[in-house]
């Protein structure tokens, strides 16, 4: 309920304040103990009432409230003396002109005897302070403030009746101050407030009554004005003061409450209170506490919280000891120290909190806490922290959990100065075909198997962790640059053996980059940059190997990065160009395709051959969007030349990959008007390994389009034969390396003739690369072979159009060659 839902309330308990300070009225009467048992103590009606004095609490918080009220009024009563005794004299001095000294004389008497009362009272309640007070005190504090006013109220009633101007001015002054500060300083008593404000209003009004002004309604309104708001204040004051006290009784209602449930906890709850006594000894042992322990009570109360802790021998057990033992020594308050305890031979685990307990001369007596079993959230936790820390699926470290081992250890290299340790970052080689052609779990068995390879040589070596996917890491220590050859070796040799897998053998293999501490300013982010490095150099070479870093492989990787990022730029503003090298028939001489070449001229390094940067659009994945670039440039340049019969372009392993070439061909196919029947596209034996399963059915999506297909570098691979029995060509290139050994060996020719009869039988075309010279034109037409293509039939240019043009008179006879000095011209990995 809100006070201001009780205005009428409100209304009455204040003129009843006035007229009868402390009687109960009819609309009070309600709200009695006896009658309201179901009344919030916080009710603010009940409050207010309280406040005036009306019996609507039990009387022993009655008489508390209204001793705080006393008491209130009585810690001001020194600054109240004091304005007093400064008033007297202000208004003796103002007054002694006009007013006979005899009159004057006897109020001055008066007042001063009246403080000094007063002051006396105060002495006398400090010696011996009083926490109840009956309605009796009330009653007297309105009587004293009743007679202090009237008092006072003299002073303005003189000062008009001789109407000395000086005085009538001082005088309102004054009594303007009492009645506002003597409001105010009675608040938590409203009836002596009232009584105070009433009479000295009272004064007032007379004195403007017998006094000679016209101004007498904006006075009184004025007066009137004032007055109100003091009442109002009063009244808001005393209920706030009152309410104070009902809430803190609510508080200690709920105390004892809580003091119940608590006596409950102990008995039932899974948790326990403990105290102990000054030197530490157990006392009012609980049953639950007997039970948690496993001993007898005997026992139990011979015993301290210490001892307790002692019983279970493990490290983590003893480090708590030494917490409990300096919490206890010092006296201090503790919480969540985590004990462990024996208990009929289980270990468990205590989480104890406690503060110290001190009794009414302040000596401290003991501890008094709460204990709770946390053995199964301990376990939960460790359990939590271990899955946090290790591999799920091979049981050792994680990187998180590795990282923060190493760090550890080459702080420790920093603070000795050593240089021992050494960082091996390790990668399994041909993984991901056992996980393609044998499925998830066996790639997970292999995992384990190979991380239990590793640990067994690992073990009192390094420490090891799995980064995720083939990724492994170790970490040691090794006093010289052979030992540290000889584990990154075995590591490697390890994993060459051969693993049982659901009944199947696989070998795989390992590549190993290791890298040791040597400069001091490194940090870990250096060491496994460094090692990365080895790793990335080591792959580069031939995987099954192991590579320490050194300071020049460093240096090739910032200018790979460099080269790198000159390529995205220059990919961007199209810097790059495209090429057409004429294929010419062999048997006519004419110009009947051309193969699509990119070339990159470098402001600084000038031209870039395709073998060096085509890997850095791989590994830096542009070698989608280059692909496609070059596909569309092609295809919009060779549909405005219709004398060529087709275009050859390249497709990289990368971009054959990709699940929307299909779509994305033919998107540019339409875009371009370019016809699919025109359109060649070259991939290489690579493509076979990278794509399982799935290489057929995109090969043949793509002749169903009408577009033709050719194997290019035939011959250079493990298994061309085979390839060519599994999948549908058109075409097949016979590579440069056999051309070239044409009039130098006699085994080449026998090749490059088995290959064009093999070719021929399968219904295939054959078309020889890197021709260059007169005499290789004339074998390869001996040979059959239906076109070929090479610097001796022309540059390669950027218009298809002039490639057409070229002419057999044009390049038959020709000597020298226009091959270039370096002929590493590798094609578009588009």
């Amino acid at each position: 309920m809100r006070l201001s839902s009780n205005w009428n309330l409100v209304l009455q308990t204040i003129c009843m304040a006035f007229l009868k300070p402390g009687q109960t009225f009819q609309a009070a009467s309600r709200f009695r103990p006896a009658e309201q048992a179901g009344t919030k103590a916080s009710d603010p009606a009940q409050a207010f009432l309280l406040a005036f004095g009306h019996p609507v609490v039990d009387e022993l918080l009655a008489r508390r409230v209204r001793a705080a009220q006393i008491s209130s009024i009585a810690r001001l009563t020194p600054l109240i003396v004091f304005a007093n005794i400064i008033n007297t004299l202000v208004i003796t001095l103002a007054f002694r002109d006009f007013v006979p000294i005899g009159f004057l004389t006897l109020w001055v008497v008066s007042v001063v005897a009246f403080l000094a009362y007063t002051t006396l009272r105060w002495i006398k309640a400090n010696r011996s302070p009083v926490d109840l007070a009956s309605r009796r005190s009330l009653k007297k504090a309105v009587l004293h403030a009743t007679v202090f006013s009237g008092l006072w109220a003299v002073v303005p009633i003189t000062a008009f009746a001789y109407g000395d101007p000086d005085g009538i001015w001082m005088a309102s002054c004054v009594t303007t101050g009492m009645l506002c500060g003597g409001g105010f300083t009675l608040a938590t008593v409203p009836q002596a407030a009232f009584r105070w404000v009433g009479i000295l209003y009272l004064s007032a009004l007379v004195s403007l009554a017998i006094g000679q002004t016209t101004d007498l309604w904006p006075l009184l309104l004025l007066l009137t004005s004032y007055t109100l708001v003091v009442i109002g204040s009063v009244a808001s004051a005393g209920w706030l003061f009152s309410s104070h006290f009902l809430a803190e009784a609510e508080l200690e209602q709920r105390g004892e409450l809580i003091a119940l449930l608590l006596n409950e906890f102990e008995e039932k709850a899974s948790d326990w209170i403990w105290e102990t006594n000054s030197r530490g000894g157990l006392r009012n042992v609980s049953d639950r506490f007997l039970n948690a322990s496993g001993k007898s009570r005997p026992v139990l109360e011979t015993m301290r919280m210490v001892d307790l802790a002692y019983t279970l021998e493990e490290d983590d057990a003893r480090s708590a000891v030494a917490v409990l033992e300096d919490a206890m020594k010092t006296q201090n308050a503790f919480r969540d120290v985590v004990i462990g305890v024996d208990v009929n031979g289980e270990e468990r685990w205590w989480s104890l909190a406690a503060r110290p307990m001190y009794d009414d001369h302040g000596s401290f007596t003991g501890y008094r806490g709460v204990a709770s079993d946390v053995t199964e959230a301990r376990r939960a936790s460790a359990l939590v922290s271990h899955l946090a820390e290790h591999d799920s699926l091979t049981g050792i470290g994680n990187r998180s959990w590795f990282l923060k081992e190493a760090e550890a250890l080459l702080e420790r290299q920093h603070q000795f100065g050593d240089n021992t340790l050494t960082l091996f970052l390790i990668d399994l080689d041909n993984f991901k075909v056992v996980n393609d052609t044998s499925g998830h779990p066996a790639g997970d068995e292999l995992l384990r198997q190979v991380a239990s390879r590793f640990m067994s040589l690992s073990e009192d070596k390094t420490i090891l962790a799995r980064f995720g996917g083939d990724e492994f890491a170790a970490l040691g220590q090794f006093d010289d640059d052979e030992t540290a050859y000889a584990f990154a070796d075995e590591l490697v040799n390890v994993t060459r053996k051969p693993f049982r897998i659901f009944r199947r053998d696989f070998a795989i293999g390992a590549t190993v980059g290791f890298t040791r501490f040597r400069d001091s300013r490194d940090t870990l982010d250096d060491l496994m940059r460094k090692a990365d490095i080895a790793l990335y150099k080591a792959k580069e070479g031939g995987r099954g190997r192991a590579l320490a870093f050194e300071h020049e492989m460093e240096r090739e990787v910032r200018e790979r990065r460099e080269l790198e990022a000159d390529l995205r730029e220059a990919f961007e503003y199209e810097k790059l160009n495209v090429d057409f090298q004429p294929i010419v028939e062999a048997r006519s001489g004419k110009v009947v395709s051309s193969e699509v070449l990119v070339r990159w001229l470098h402001p600084v390094r000038g031209e870039v051959p395709p073998d060096t940067f085509i890997p850095i659009a791989e590994h830096a994945g542009l070698i989608l969007p280059l692909g496609n670039w070059v596909l569309r440039k092609a295809c919009a340049a060779a549909a405005r030349c219709p004398e060529l019969n087709s275009v050859a372009v390249n497709l990289s392993p990368v971009q054959f990959m990709d699940p929307n070439l299909v779509e994305h061909i033919c998107s540019v196919l339409q875009e371009t008007g370019f016809p699919p029947e025109r359109l060649v596209l070259e991939i290489t034996e690579s493509v076979f390994l990278r794509d399982f399963g799935s290489a057929a059915a995109k090969l043949q999506k793509l002749r169903d389009l009408g577009i033709s297909i050719a194997l290019d570098d035939f011959g250079t691979g493990y298994s061309s034969l085979s390839y060519l029995r599994q999948y549908k060509f058109d075409k097949i290139k016979i590579d440069k390396s056999f051309v070239d050994e044409i009039g130098e060996r006699s085994d080449g020719l026998a090749i490059i003739s088995a290959i064009i009869a093999l070719a021929h039988n399968l219904g295939l075309e054959v078309t020889a690369e890197g021709v260059e010279r007169q005499f290789q034109v004339d074998a390869l037409r001996t040979l059959g072979c239906d076109t070929m293509q090479g610097y001796y039939f022309g540059k390669p240019h950027p218009n298809p159009l002039m490639v057409a043009q070229i002419r057999k008179e044009d390049w038959e006879d020709r000597s020298p060659s226009t091959a270039p000095k370096n002929p590493a011209d590798l094609r578009s990995a588009s």
